[in-house]
């Protein structure tokens, strides 16, 4: 079993390690451009994990891929996102 809210918070720090690592291209942006930038990262991570965990619930061959910790999907797919970004990952998911 997949451990559901591992995998996301692993998903959201990959995502907080990309922005981190691209922070000297992030400067030349302005700061509200940033900030939709970031949103948009924490989204899309929310976004395939959750995705990812769904295919899981359905596909045995994915589960194993994944792990043998990570449970099926819970209905918690916005779960480890900054508050801050919350609206982003519900506008992204809808968009999907």
């Amino acid at each position: 079993m997949i451990d559901a809210k591992a995998f996301r918070g692993q998903a959201r720090e990959v995502a907080a390690e990309r922005l981190l690592n691209a922070r000297g291209l992030l400067t030349a942006v302005a700061p509200a451009e940033r900030a939709v930038i970031e949103q948009v990262a924490y989204a899309v991570a929310a976004g395939v994990a959750s995705c990812l965990l769904e295919e899981a619930a359905r596909n045995s061959i994915v589960g194993a891929a994944l792990g043998p910790q990570v449970e099926p999907c819970e209905a918690a797919p916005r779960e480890g996102i900054p508050r801050k970004f919350e609206a982003a990952a519900v506008r992204t998911s809808v968009a999907s």
